[in-house]
This record gives C-alpha cells, structure tokens and sequence, in this order.
C-alpha cells in the first residue's frame, strides 16, 4: 500500500507552528514570572518598610493603631511574642514569627498578591506588619493576563507567518518539479525561472542549466535518429524493430514492400508467409538464452528471403529484424549458371568442327583443294560464329558497366544498313530489302550503332522463313527512325514482356544464348536513344530505333 502523499506546506507549517507556539509560551512563561516576582519584591520591600518604620517610632502595644494608621496603605501592626504567635494567626503570620525568631527580617505575600506579610525582632519581641495590598495584587493579574493574550497572538502571527514561507517553498519546490514533469514528458523548451539568488535560486539556475545541456543533447540524438533513418529507407535490405509484444516500432520502404504494403509504426507484426511463421521466429528474439538467427526462406517458387534476427539486449525492449530479397539474387545466379551451362555447349560444338575440320585436313584433305575448300569454309564460319559470341559478351558487359563512354560522331545510314543486310544469312527465298535516303545521318557511335543493327538484322533473318527482311531509315522533326522489319511468325504478348532481358529465350528462340536483344537494349540505351517493339502472333515484327539527326556543321568561307 502506498504511502499517504503529505505537502511540504502542511508539515512544514506544523514545524513553524510548533517552533513558534513553543517559543513563545517560554518567553510568556519568562516575561509573566519575572513581572510576578518584581511585583511581589515590591509589596514585600513595601511591607518591610511599614515594619523599620513602625520600630523606629518606638512604637508599643498602646501605640500601634495610631502609628499603622501614620502609615501609608491599609496596614495592620502587631507586637508577637518570639515564643510563636497566636493561633488566630494566618499561616503566614505564624511563619513570619518564626523566621523573624532567629535574627533575620522577614517579609512575603500571599500567594494572589493581596496581602504581605514583614517581621522584624524588636526589644526581645517581633514587629510584624501586615500590608493589604490590592493595586499589587490587580497589577499581577493585568500582567498575566495580558501576557497570555500577547502570547495567543504571538503564536497566531508565528503560525500565519510559519505557512506563508512555508507555502512559498512549497511555491518554489512545485516549480521545480513541474520543470521535471516537463523534461520527463520531453519538454526542454519551459525555462525555468528565478528570483532570488539564494539556494533555491542557485538549484534553479543549476536545474535550468542541465534543462538546456539536455535539450542540446537530445537534438544532436534526434539529428543523428533522423541521420539514421534517411540511412535505413535507402538499403536494399528491409528493417524492423519490434518490442515483446510484437508490435512495430519502425519498418523501412523495403521493409513495408517485402512484409506487405502499409506497414506502420503501432502495428503488431504481420505473418506474410504461410509456410514460415514469421511471429515465432520473432517472439524467440526475447528469450534470454536468444543468440543471433539466421534463416533461408522460400515462401513459395518465384520468392526467396534471407531473414536475420538480432535479439533483444539486457538494456533495451526491442529486438531487430532484417529481411533481404533474395528474389532476383538467385534467379541471376540461376541465369548465369544456364549461361555458363548454354555457352559451354555452344562453344564447344564450333570448337568440335574447327578442331574436326584441322585434323581433316592435316591428314590429306588439305592436298584436294577442292576439300580443302570446304573444310576451310567449316572453318571461317565456325571461327566467325565463335568471334560474334566473344563480341557479344565483351559488347554487353562494356555496355551495362559503362567502363568505355560511347565517342558520338556523324553516322550516314545508307552504307551502314547496306553493310548489315550484305552480312545477313536470309532462309533460301526471303530477300533483304534496304529502305533509306542518302544523305540521311544521325548523331551516334557507329560500333554501337552497327552492333545492334546487325543483331536485329540476325534476329529476323533467323525467323524468318518466308517473305522478307526490311531495314529502313527515315527522317521528321528532330527524330531518326531506323526499322528492322521481318515477315516472320511475330511475338506473343507474353514474350514481348521479357524478349529484352538478359539470358531470355522465347518459344522461337529455344536453342540461342538470350543475348542478342539484351545487347540491343543495352546499346541503345548507351546511345541515348529509344527502341519500341510492334509485334503480334503470325503478323511479323518491327523493331524501331529512335535517334538523334546528325548535326549540320557548316563550312566557314575562306576570307
């Protein structure tokens, strides 16, 4: 059970009261008894006055009423005998007799003040004088009662006074911790001020100095959070953070991709994949005993994921988990590995007939030169196969690394497409047909330009079984429109989507290397130029090549 909250102000005060009530019933209690005891000094020195008085006026039995009433006051004289007075006496008479029996004087009053009592020996006898006093008795009572009313407001004042400073600190101490909630809430802005330069003063100057050491503090963490940040929505990979109950605290662009879309901060963790149980694997991070997991998953054929868990440290309540789309990685290094496979093939079925062709010849043929022709023929367009291979891999790597930026120059179209199509092999009975103006030139690198005419040019004399094998160039505005068009049995849809990409072989192109068009695209690309594909099933193909016109530089006359 809680202990009960109880205000500085409250017990605070209380000790002023009480510091100030009991002050002053001591200085009551002091002023009262000192005025009491001269008062009653006074009656006494009064009364022992009557008495020395008396004694000096020889006063005797007879006398005694006509000496009292020269006194001043109301006074009484008696002549005792030292034996003990009479016992009619007062208590005090009797005491005064018997102090003044043994040689001293003697004088004291009642306890309320009225009357005092002196005696002092006299001729063998003792004088005793009785003073009724009453002025003394009323200035005793004024005395303590006006002191008793004087300490009342003495103590009322000390209180009032005792809760004024007391909810002042009180004042002071809520300023401070009202700062405090304000920091702990995040707040570094609220100065806090001060008065006085006293202690509370010097703990608010000292507290509003840590206020703005803090406030620096948390501005460079949150300049380096929002560094940090920035840092994770650009890597590749995706990144969480989730606390024990598997809700997300941040989730970067990569993040929300892979685990499914509008993943956001306050979210409990998705389970995106059916045969992987992503919140298990999560929930395992808390563990004490949690070391760093590492898992390879594939939720399905066309996706593969690598998922890093990190767990949760001692001093932190969030544990970190890291997802990398493996997709693309693997389906590369599925690609090269049927490269490599398709390549190795290809090559070695050239390298076979060349290697075929010498050992031939070396063995005679070389002596018909009828033979030796043609085993030479085998030899040139193996050997011209194997150098188109070699260049078409060197042509896209330099192309997609762009180790070797293009040298632009004035390309004329009319001898350049009449190079490509005299270099294509049609299928017996379809023509190469060549559509371009003189004259007409665009702004290009010929080696790229040619290199990825030719292919085109290849592309359709390959499929083209019947009909003919268009290359043509025209110009209008600030475009130059280089076609390649083919009779051939068209593209789908389908292959349309992919006939650019890398290692890609169609239903017509089963047997090639896929890489043909990827380098086409890739040179393009490098010219800056455009390509557009226009196909459809049985109707043939068009590809179109989009270029810059050529310059016109004109001659400066000689002066």
């Amino acid at each position: 059970m809680p202990k009960p909250f109880i205000g500085v102000r409250w017990w605070l005060g209380a000790a002023f009261a009480v510091v100030a009530a009991t002050s002053t019933a001591i200085v009551v209690s002091q002023f009262s008894d000192r005025s009491e005891q001269a008062f009653r000094n006074h009656g006494e020195e009064l009364a022992l006055h009557d008495a020395q008085t008396a004694a000096r006026q020889n006063v005797t039995p007879a006398t005694l009423d006509h000496v009292a009433s020269k006194l001043q006051g109301n006074v009484r004289l008696e002549l005792l005998s030292p034996a003990g007075a009479p016992a009619s006496a007062s208590p005090l008479e009797r005491e005064a007799v018997s102090s003044a029996a043994g040689g001293e004087n003697f004088a004291k009053g009642t306890s309320d003040g009225e009357t005092f009592v002196a005696a002092i020996p006299y001729h063998g006898q003792i004088l005793v004088a009785v003073s009724a006093q009453p002025a003394t008795a009323e200035a005793i009572d004024t005395v303590n009662g006006e002191a008793l009313r004087a300490g009342v407001i003495a103590g009322v004042i000390g209180v009032i006074v005792g809760l004024l400073f007391a909810q002042l600190i009180a004042l002071r101490l809520r300023r401070l911790t009202v700062a405090t909630e304000a920091i702990a809430h995040g707040d570094f802005e609220t100065p806090l001020r001060y008065r006085f330069r006293d202690e509370f003063g010097l703990l608010a100057h000292s507290f509003d100095r840590m206020r703005r050491q803090l406030r620096r503090s948390f501005r460079r963490l949150e300049a380096e959070r929002d560094r940090l940040r920035l840092l994770l929505e650009r890597l590749h990979e995706g990144v969480l953070t989730i606390d024990q109950d598997l809700v997300v605290h941040f989730a970067n662009t990569e993040a929300r991709r892979i685990l499914g879309g509008r993943l956001r901060e306050g979210d409990e963790l998705p389970e995106p994949w059916q045969s992987f149980g992503l919140r298990d694997f999560a929930q395992g991070l808390f563990d004490e005993r949690a070391s760093v997991r590492q898992v390879h998953v594939t939720p399905d054929e066309q996706h593969a994921y690598g998922l890093v868990g990190i767990p949760s440290q001692p001093d932190t309540d969030w544990a970190l988990l890291v997802v990398d789309d493996l997709t693309e990685q693997e389906r590369r290094e599925l690609a090269e590995r049927e490269f490599v496979s398709n390549a190795a093939h290809e090559l070695r079925t050239p390298l076979t007939t060349i290697i075929g062709a010498v050992e031939v010849l070396q063995a005679g043929a070389k002596e018909d030169p009828a033979e030796r022709d043609r085993f030479l023929g085998h030899i040139e367009r193996e050997a011209g196969r194997l150098a188109r291979l070699a260049r078409a891999m060197l042509t896209l790597a330099r192309a997609h690394s762009g180790q070797e930026p293009p040298r632009v120059e004035a390309v004329e179209l009319a001898p350049l497409l009449r190079d490509v199509a005299a270099g294509l092999q049609p299928h017996e009975g379809v023509a190469v047909d060549v559509e371009v103006a003189d004259g007409l030139a665009v702004e290009a690198n010929r080696d790229l330009l040619e290199q990825a005419l030719r292919n085109l040019g290849e592309n359709a004399a390959k499929h083209t079984a019947r009909g003919s094998v268009v290359l043509r160039a025209y110009g209008g505005g600030s475009t130059v429109t280089i076609e390649v068009e083919d009779s051939g049995p068209g593209m789908s849809p389908e292959v349309q989507r992919h006939v650019f990409d890398r290692f890609y072989r169609g239903e017509r192109d089963a047997h090639g290397f896929g890489l043909g068009l990827a380098i086409v695209r890739e040179s393009v690309r490098t010219l800056g130029a455009r390509i557009e594909l226009d196909s459809s099933p049985g109707q043939g193909t068009v590809f179109r090549i989009l270029l810059a016109p050529a310059r016109v530089r004109e001659k400066v006359p000689a002066a």
